[in-house]
Formats: C-alpha cells, structure tokens, sequence
C-alpha cells in the first residue's frame, strides 16, 4: 500500500497531528523523525514527521502537500522518538509541544550543523580514589544491581562520597564504548560538576544547560547523537539529549523539586530518566543524601534497590545541631546575640560560616502601624516584598513592583518592614562583623552566569568569610573551610498547607547542615525556631532522615498522598473567578459520571495562591493507588475536557504526579 500522507507534529497546544501530502518536487524519502516545513493557515511552519500513512479523514480538496522536508536523515533517533512518543502519552500532552521541548530551539527553525569530528579522547586525567570499605562495598552491590537492571539508589549522609561512586561507574561504562548522561537540579551546580568530571576523564566531558547559547546547546545536542561526546552533563531538559549508544543514567539530588517542570509541559526529569534507562537497556543510578518520599518507598517495595553510605569519607562526625529557642532568645534584626556570639568563634578560627534563610529582599512584608494594613499585590494574593536598597515594593509571584515610601497606602500613616530577608541579614551582619568578608548569594545578587561563578568562588575559596543566601547556595556545594551553619528561621519551613511541607523541611535542614564539616573541621548547625518541641524536629536534628521518613510518611497513608497513591491536578485559571468554578464544577460532574475505577475526585477547591498574576485559580485532584487505572481514566477525562464548550473563559492544564500544588 502507498504510504504518502504525512502526520505532521506542529508546536501549537492542540493535541491532533496534522495530515500533508509528500512535496511533488522532494528527493527525499520521507521517514519518521525529520524536520518538514509546512503551510499552516497563512503561515509556514516547521514540524516534525511522526508518522507516514496510506490514507487520511481530511478531504482530498482540502490536504495540502508540505513544502519541503528539511533533512534526509531523522533529526530525531529512533530512541528519542520513542521517548517523546512515551512523554506525550504519560502526561496528556501535546505531542508537538513535547517535540519543542527534547530539540534545542536552533535546530527547530530551518538551520543545518556541520559536525565535525571531535579532537581526540583524552581519558582519566586523574586516577581513581581509593573508596573506604562502605563505598567499596556499596560499589560492588551497585554493579551487581546493574546487572539486574535494576534501578539504583544511593541514599548516602552529605560527605559520604557518592560523586566517587559516580565516577567509577562512569568509568566502567566508557570502558565499554557507552554514553553517560548525568542530570543535576540547578544550573550553578554544573560548573563545579563538570571541573571535578574533567579532572578525571579529560575531554570526553560536556554541558548542556539554559546558561549557553542556543547554537552551542544545538551542537553539543547533535554531538551526543553522533557519539562525538561521551559524557553529558545538564540540567532538567538534557533528558532529552539523543544519544548514540546510551549506557547509563546518573540523576544527581534526585529529590529535588528542579528536576520537575512548572509549567507547559509539566514534565519530571527524574522519572523520564528512569523510564528512559528501561527503554534503553541502560544503567540508572539516583543518588541523594535526603531521596524523596517515592524513592524510598519504591526502595521499601523492591522496586528499586537501595544502597545505604552511612559514614563521611573523612571520618568526620555530622555537625551538632544546637536549637536557639526564640521565645526565649530575643533576635534583633533576624539574629539572636547567641547566634552572634558562636559566629564570632568560628571566623576567629578562620574558619567560614553559611547562614541560610530561603527568602530574598529586605523584608516580605510592610505593615502600618496604625491600621495594621499589609501592602499587597494588586495582581497577587500575597504581600509585596521590600527591596530595601532599591526602595522598592516587589511582588515575587509576578514582578509587579512599586515605589516603597513608607506610608500606608489605606490610611497615610507610617509603614515599617515586617520579617527578615537576606538583604536585612547582610546588613545585620555588616553591622555585627564590619571587618568580616561577607558573600550573599540569591537571585538578587545572581544577575549573571558570570556574576554567579564569581560569587561562588570566593565562597570556595574561603575569601568569603560569612556566606549568606537562600536554596542556591545550599545545593550540592562544597565548601572545604565551612564550619558552622545557621538556619535563620526554621519555621519558615516546617509550616506549610502542601502535603510535602515537613519532607521539604526535612530535606532542606539535612542538605544545608550537610555543608558543615565535610573535611577534617567539626562541624555546627544552629536552627532559630519558636517551636522547639515540634514532633519532628528531634527526629530531623538526628540526621537520621529514614527514621523521619518511616514517621513522617504515615502521615500521607489514610488521605492517600503520594506515594501511597498516584495524582494529577487539574489547574484552571481566568480573570473571572466564577468562571473557574463554573468551569471545574462542571467537569468535575463529568469526571464522576465517566469513573467506573477506583479514582478519587477532590474538589473543586481555590488554590493556595488563589489569584496570581491577575488570574484567579482553582484546581482539582485526582488520586488513585492504581498508575494504571488513573491514566485510564485520564484519556477519558481530558478527552471530555477538550470537547467541551465551558473552556471558553478559562486556561486549564493538567499536572502529573505534580510536587507543588500552590
């Protein structure tokens, strides 16, 4: 049969592939996974051939023929297409808008690389360290894992040595001529990860993140599909890079929430890495010193196999926690004097100390004295944060900015800051320690990838005696004269509507006390609280973090919250509110009538940030022990959605396996 109508997969929000004819003048055989250029109403565009058929619903008078298929080799490997294919499927999405999200941006327009060879390999620069007993025998069982096929997770204290384990095993994969792929959380993360892969393997070593242009992420893309690069490091998207003879997968901190999309494709880079190391017969290896909820409990199952690196490298102890009580301990300027007096010991030892407090600005709030009014976004429901040195009122939700001028916009009388930000902290520390260097580290100081690796360094380095800043400078780093770390506000974090909040929490106390002491220095941890009697907080100071997670997760079994079951949010959002809810009401009726499972339905109820950027939003949830059945229910459920006329006034997406639920 004569295969000459083209499904065509454009990056438009609708979920139909679209039907041409072969071009009449082409030379081209037309194969699967080619970019095409097509006549799309009164524009051109260009898509990518999903598929060839012999016949087609769209009307004979009304198939137009493609005008040019752009290369004669696919673009896009089998292997990607079946990852794509997959992606699309999993989470209910456009396949075309997928397609925009696995090619680089250059290489979706009708532009050609020429890739040449790469300059010769140059393998181990440095030799292997020598692993303690615990990481040798860790690494034995991880071979023996991968074997198996199994999926692989290293659940080691921060120090314990798992980028060692990671090397090796990279190792052993090159040796076999195979590719490595290894996904980090954050882009700041990558500098000093690819430094310490380049020591060891030379030039066989590249990075693909949102910091390099968009032709450089379109050749080191191509590169790896060609098999000139044999080890790829990058944040979120890289899990999408085509690879020639793929061996093995390495997601770094594989709890943290980076690794998950927010927005358009809501995709985790974590879990396609896993489904992507299946399809491919390849390696796959998470490491974390605070592994998520799901992974441990698909370790408890037997789903993935678990290796435990209780002890650091060094020998030395994790740092003591000391709990500065606030009810009892007045702070002045988010510092209590016992915070000051046990800063002052460790710089005199010139040593560094990291204070982390994950909120920028001044102050997250103003207050009126009078009237008490709290200056809030007129687009947001959430306060307007001060940006002191700017005199400015920022909204960090949509960037709705204003004047701050210290007069209540309700009544006209005084308003002053409320809270502390790592902007009022440096300058609390200025105040305390004017002689000391202090380095502050958020996206107010970030402006650039330079500005950012300048930072970093003098962090590293030790010139920055005090190190200050939110969630970017306590991933991952490591800092070798840092003996004392600060929580500022611990109840920021162990108070949250989301069911993650107290696994957030846990994570993020674990991670940045986790910086301290990672050589011979014996490390500090302070944590300013109002509620040092929390239920869990004992069991998180620990550093015992299975033993707060075989706790903390009975929490989720009775509402079944992941992982005791599977969910996805339906998010809808428009300036009108009553067309939210007429819109989710709606399709929540329809939901039931089609669920003949076991899917939960909850809601419809406001987000928790019910108006954001001018949009009011709502959402409801879906939850279900069975993956399966969930997705079944699914297909059916946005089939409904899409067919609807209630959408009219309403932006819907749908979320799978969502984290955040704000």
């Amino acid at each position: 049969m004569n295969k000459s109508i083209l499904k065509v997969a454009l990056n438009i929000p609708i979920d139909n592939l679209f039907d041409y004819k072969i071009p009449s003048k082409t030379l081209v055989q037309p194969k699967k996974g080619q970019r095409i250029k097509v006549p799309f109403g009164k524009q051109e565009k260009i898509g990518f051939i999903h598929g060839i058929a012999s016949n087609t619903k769209v009307p004979t008078h009304k198939l137009k023929p493609a005008l040019k298929i752009i290369d004669d080799e696919p673009l896009i490997n089998k292997e990607l297409f079946t990852l794509i294919s997959w992606v699309a499927r999993y989470y209910h999405h456009p396949i075309g808008e997928v397609y925009a999200t696995a090619v680089p941006l250059y290489l979706r327009q009708e532009k050609t690389l020429k890739i040449g060879s790469m300059p010769k390999e140059s393998f181990q620069q440095e030799a292997h360290k020598k692993l303690t007993k615990e990481q040798e025998k860790g690494f034995k069982k991880m071979l023996s894992f991968f074997n198996q096929r199994q999926t692989v997770l290293i659940d080691g204290v921060t120090g314990s040595g798992k980028t060692e384990l990671y090397l090796q095993s990279i190792d052993r994969s090159l040796k076999k001529n195979q590719q490595v792929l290894i996904l980090v959380p954050e882009i700041g993360l990558t500098p000093q990860i690819y430094e310490r892969f380049q020591k060891r393997f030379g030039n066989t070593v590249s990075v693909l993140h949102s910091g390099i242009t968009n032709k450089q992420r379109a050749e080191i893309w191509m590169d790896a599909k060609q098999c000139n690069l044999r080890i790829v490091i990058g944040t979120r998207s890289a899990v999408f890079t085509p690879f020639k003879n793929l061996g093995m997968i390495i997601v770094d901190e594989e709890h943290d929430p980076s690794f998950k999309q927010q927005n358009g494709l809501r995709y985790s880079s974590r879990d396609i890495a896993i489904v992507r190391a299946t399809q491919n017969k390849a390696c796959i290896l998470l490491g974390s010193a605070t592994p998520s909820f799901e992974s441990l409990m698909n370790a408890k199952r037997g789903k993935y196999k678990k290796i435990t690196l209780k002890k650091r490298v060094f020998s030395t102890p994790l740092p003591k926690t000391n709990i500065i009580d606030l009810r009892v301990h007045s702070q002045k300027q988010g510092l209590t004097k016992f915070l000051i007096r046990a800063i002052k010991k460790h710089i005199d030892k010139n040593n560094q100390v990291l204070l982390y407090l994950n909120r920028r600005g001044f102050s997250p709030a103003t207050v009126c004295l009078d009237c008490g009014n709290i200056e809030e976004c007129p687009r947001c429901d959430t306060s307007m944060v001060l940006h002191k040195s700017k005199k400015s009122l920022v909204c960090h939700h949509c960037y709705h900015h204003k004047p701050w001028k210290k007069i209540c916009t309700l009544c006209g009388s005084e308003s002053l800051p409320l809270g502390e930000g790592t902007e009022q902290i440096e300058i609390s520390l200025k105040n305390e320690f004017p002689s000391a260097s202090i380095v502050r580290i958020d996206r107010d100081t970030v402006t650039s990838k330079k500005q950012r690796t300048k930072l970093l360094n003098q962090a590293k380095s030790g010139a920055g005696q005090i190190l200050l800043g939110t969630q970017m400078l306590a991933k991952g780093h490591d800092f070798p004269n840092l003996s004392m770390v600060a929580i500022i506000n611990a109840d920021q974090g162990m108070f949250g509507s989301d069911f993650r909040s107290s696994e957030r929490f846990a994570q993020t106390f674990i991670q940045v006390s986790g910086r301290a002491g990672r050589r011979k220095l014996v490390g500090e941890v302070f944590l300013q609280t109002y509620n040092p009697k929390h239920p869990l907080l004992n069991t998180i100071i620990s550093q015992d973090y299975n033993e707060f997670f075989s706790k903390a997760v009975l929490d989720r079994k009775v509402p079944l919250w992941p992982p005791y079951a599977h969910l996805a949010a339906l998010h809808a959002e428009s300036t009108q509110k009553n067309s939210v809810f007429y819109f989710l009401n709606s399709i929540e009726k329809e939901g039931n009538d089609i669920n003949l499972g076991n899917t939960m339905i909850l809601g419809p109820v406001t987000s928790p940030i019910e108006k954001k950027a001018g949009k009011f939003r709502g959402q409801l949830l879906m939850l279900n022990t069975n993956r399966k059945e969930l997705h079944q229910f699914l297909n059916k459920f946005c089939s409904i959605i899409k067919n609807t006329s209630k959408t009219n006034k309403v932006k819907w997406s749908l979320d799978v396996d969502p984290i955040d639920l704000s």
